[in-house]
């Protein structure tokens, strides 16, 4: 009867020894698989970043003049920055091994960079000559939106996946571009909330 026992738990012990052995390589590869898309993402949206930030810069001018020259002489604001190219990722990312919430919010990228455009577009129709601020306020925080939602994901695969910070985006200790993305998209809220408190106060005193 003891023997009997014995033999069961053995086979037991070995059955959990054999389940656990795959488990933990099946782990082992899905981590691996993981960590290499981690880094091939990591320099693909670190890229669409700073060239984020080159639209974020991108206010017209050249060297303290605006950019664009009409016939006649006059002066306006033209774009320096071409749009950044539609993000496209390689066939050798394992999307699988990641974690579906950071998945999602890769792959949506390039469908809020469409709604940006669209948006930048239509603002082109309420931009009045010689600067086109509505046109380059729209670009610029359009822009600076989608360079910050890359960092974001650049960050967060970081830490699933330890993966040190030392990318060519931080070409010096001062420089932050997530910081400076995150101060863009704030003076574009703080200006937008101080017009709508403008409007609402003038609203007021027209009901009144």
């Amino acid at each position: 009867m003891n023997e009997a026992i014995i033999g069961f738990a053995g086979v037991l012990v070995g059955s959990f020894i054999t389940v656990f052995k795959d488990l933990w390589t099946s782990y082992r590869e899905r981590y691996k698989e993981g960590s290499y898309s981690a880094i091939r993402l990591i320099s693909i949206l670190e890229a669409y970043a700073d060239r984020c930030i080159d639209i974020v810069y991108d206010d017209g001018t050249a060297y303290g003049r605006p950019a664009g020259r009409a016939d006649n002489g006059e002066e306006y604001a033209e774009a320096q920055e071409e749009t950044p190219s539609p993000l496209d990722f390689p066939d050798d990312i394992v999307w699988r091994s990641l974690d579906e919430g950071i998945v999602h919010r890769i792959v949506a990228l390039p469908n809020k960079a469409r709604r940006t455009n669209r948006y930048i577009g239509m603002s082109v129709e309420g931009a009045s000559p010689p600067y086109y601020e509505d046109y380059f306020d729209a670009r610029q925080e359009g822009y600076a939106r989608l360079g910050a939602e890359a960092l974001e994901i650049v960050g967060e695969l970081r830490r699933r996946f330890r993966i040190s910070a030392n990318s060519g985006i931080h070409m010096t200790t001062e420089w932050d571009p997530a910081a400076f993305l995150g101060k863009t998209i704030q003076k574009f809220d703080t200006e937008r909330a101080e017009l709508d408190a403008w409007r609402a106060e003038k609203a007021k005193e027209v009901a009144t």
